[in-house]
């Protein structure tokens, strides 16, 4: 198996038996990890780590749930559904032997490269789901154990989901766009200045409808929820008008019952972190360049 995941453009390296961490000096650079089948040789009798960040032809990434039920309400509250994810027909899926753990496992697109890991945590400061792929800087790599690897406690790491593992399915947009967010807010947002955004002046609105026109309603129902509270954030006369004017340009999908719930939903001592800078992320990644 290892040579064919090799062969799928996996990038590999050892790590001791019964250890979870490669501790060998500079694992995580692209030049120490094993890439061909010609090194599979260096993986005999050692655990098997996947080297995310530089996988081809796009790189890997693992959703690292460490608590089921506690990341299942997690992502519940931004409308995923982790037993729909699990049980998909092409769900890729490791399992430690740990109880209430799983690792989902996917594809990165091409025009976002490696993604800096990110973590949520519970009330108590543990953390109960993870987004891996690169480390904080982005310019090096994580690792994740791959069957048959063996846990610390003993047990076998062990394929699940009825995908394949040497044909890793693209990662869905929904966890795309948390992943993404969760970045954007480690960065305390790209926000424009309050005095470039806070006035309702024509060459605002103008401005504000120019970035609009580069993200398209089409997207996923978190990126049209965000961008209709960032507009709402504003609190224009206009605001409504310019969120249901975009919605409006997907008409296959715009209802007015859906869209006028939502805005009545907004609350904004809750989605205060949503702002004009919500707008100028996702413009930017349709291409504006203002």
């Amino acid at each position: 198996m290892i040579r064919e995941l090799l062969q799928s453009g996996l990038m590999l390296i050892p790590v001791t038996v019964g250890k979870k961490g490669a501790s060998a000096k500079g694992w995580n650079l692209r030049e120490n990890t094993i890439s061909s089948v010609e090194g599979a040789h260096k993986l005999e009798n050692h655990n098997v780590g996947l080297a995310h960040a530089y996988c081809t032809p796009t790189p890997t990434c693992a959703i690292d749930v460490d608590d089921c039920k506690k990341a299942n309400k997690w992502l519940v509250a931004q409308h995923v559904d982790l037993k729909a994810l699990l049980l998909g027909n092409d769900s890729v899926v490791i399992w430690s032997g740990k109880n209430n753990s799983v690792k989902l496992l996917y594809r990165l697109p091409p025009n976002v490269g490696a993604l800096p890991s990110k973590q949520i945590k519970g009330e108590d400061q543990s953390v109960i789901l993870e987004f891996r792929c690169a480390t904080s800087g982005g310019k090096k790599t994580v690792q994740d154990l791959l069957p048959p690897s063996r846990h610390p406690s003993g047990s076998r790491y062990k394929w699940m989901g009825k995908g394949d593992p040497l044909h890793i399915p693209p990662i869905p947009e929904c966890l795309l766009t948390l992943w993404l967010g969760l970045i954007e807010d480690g960065k305390k947002k790209v926000r424009m200045k309050p005095c470039d955004y806070c006035l309702e002046t024509p060459s605002q609105i103008a401005r504000v409808k120019e970035m609009l026109s580069f993200i398209s309603a089409e997207c996923a129902y978190f990126t049209w929820r965000d961008v209709t509270f960032a507009l709402l954030s504003t609190n224009w006369e206009c605001a409504v008008n310019l969120a249901r004017e975009w919605s409006q340009t997907a008409p296959e999908r715009f209802n007015e019952c859906t869209f006028n719930k939502l805005v009545g939903s907004y609350e904004r001592d809750i989605e205060g972190g949503l702002t004009l800078g919500t707008v100028y992320h996702y413009a930017r990644l349709g291409g504006w360049n203002g």
